[in-house]
């Protein structure tokens, strides 16, 4: 109440003050020329606007000094405290009572005293709390000890209050510290967040809900605006939140049907490219439609890939024959994917390409590929070794070499395996 008062009497005097100056200089100057009361009226409006501007810088460093002192006051009482609590000298599981010893605040919460006086010192408490987490000094497998902390403070509960008030840049760091904490978000949190009118905020959101959503619930995917802005920290964002998923036993959606969605073509590679990934065998049957009606060179070389990585014979003879309509990136695309099948029925594709293929790097990858063809691709590439030309010489030579031989093998798959414990992964 008295904030209030005080900015009510600060603003009617100014006020007045202002409506004082603003008639004086109507009575003034209101028989002056037409240029001189112009001229007049642009002066008093940049003082205005320079005031203003002042005012509001005023503010802002007023603001951030506020903001940097209690930082460098939370910074000093509990930073190296959080930063030992999750580093390699503490152990990865402590008690409630030992983060309580450690922080010192026995006392105060004996007493039932505010640790963190208000909503402004907890939002940077967090934000001390996610710079630990994301620094170097940081140990794997300190999540136990980082919710710990987390539920000491009561941060999950403050955290999903930000997310639905404040500005959009509040509700972003408050979503993606949750999302760095490996915090549960709430489906309720998750559906007031994807309406929101800032489309990264949408993002984020939908990020979120990978983690518990079921196929139907990720519609975001499908929209023209992700078709349109995808890109690379949308496919690493994806891949992050699909791994947590399945470690955690929910189901991965169907990502095929995920790349029909899609019009741009590099948006569909996302997809196709996540299927590997995440070895999603089952669906590549749906993939052929897009392979035969796709004219885009690198939406093709990413469905072969994608079929040969997780053995798709079905589509080995569809490869095979479209290879001779392809460009030669494609076609090493194409040749990697059937020697990665490895069925013995495209053998001679590999042969015929290294004989009749005139850009050189096809024919040291048809070579390649040969060579790693198993028993009998290895006895097909001796014997064209055996019958080499001197043209040919140059191309056998890296296998014959230790140090470029050790490149010449193909690797096997691209999926994501179980990662380390971390305290954000």
């Amino acid at each position: 109440m008295n904030t209030i008062s005080w900015l009510t009497y600060y603003f009617y005097m100014a006020l007045a003050y202002g409506t004082y100056w603003l008639t004086y200089l109507y009575k003034e100057y209101r028989e002056y020329p037409i240029e001189v009361r112009i001229a007049i009226i642009f002066i008093t409006g940049s003082v205005i606007g320079i005031l203003t501007l002042i005012s509001i810088s005023a503010g802002r460093v007023r603001h951030r000094t506020i903001r940097n002192r209690r930082m460098k006051h939370l910074e000093k009482r509990f930073g190296k405290q959080i930063e030992y609590l999750l580093s390699a000298d503490c152990k990865p599981t402590m008690t409630r009572q030992e983060v309580i010893d450690l922080l010192g605040i026995g006392e105060e919460l004996s007493k039932n005293k505010d640790i963190l006086r208000d909503s402004k010192e907890k939002m940077l408490f967090c934000k001390l709390i996610y710079r630990k987490c994301i620094s170097d000094k940081a140990a794997n497998g300190r999540r136990d000890n980082l919710h710990q902390l987390i539920n000491l403070f009561s941060l999950r509960e403050f955290l999903e209050n930000a997310t639905n008030m404040g500005s959009y840049r509040r509700k972003r760091d408050a979503l993606s510290m949750l999302r760095t904490f490996r915090l549960y978000v709430s489906p309720w949190v998750v559906n007031q967040l994807r309406v929101a009118k800032n489309k990264y905020v949408q993002r984020l959101a939908m990020y979120a809900s990978i983690m518990s959503s079921s196929d139907s619930d990720l519609d975001y995917f499908e929209t023209s605006f992700f078709d349109d802005n995808c890109c690379i920290n949308d496919e690493i964002e994806i891949g992050f939140m699909l791994q947590r998923r399945r470690k955690n036993g929910v189901r991965l959606p169907n990502l095929a049907n995920w790349a029909h969605h899609q019009k741009n073509p590099n948006t569909k590679c996302v997809f196709v490219r996540l299927m590997r990934r995440f070895e999603q065998k089952e669906y590549c049957p749906q993939l052929v439609d897009l392979f035969k009606q796709n004219s885009h060179k690198k939406l093709i070389e990413e469905i072969s890939r994608t079929w040969g990585y997780l053995h798709y014979v079905d589509g080995e003879k569809m490869l095979v024959d479209s290879m001779i309509m392809q460009p030669d990136d494609t076609k090493v695309a194409i040749m990697h994917a059937i020697t990665r099948m490895a069925t013995g029925k495209s053998l001679e594709v590999l042969v015929e390409e290294f004989k009749e293929a005139t850009n050189p790097h096809v024919r040291f990858e048809a070579l390649r590929c040969l060579y790693n063809y198993g028993e009998e691709g290895k006895a097909r590439f001796y014997e064209l070794e055996a019958q080499k030309s001197e043209r040919d010489e140059k191309f056998f030579s890296f296998f014959n070499n230790p140090i470029t031989l050790e490149k010449i093998r193909l690797d096997k798959e691209q999926a994501y395996h179980p990662s380390v414990e971390t305290v954000y992964i």
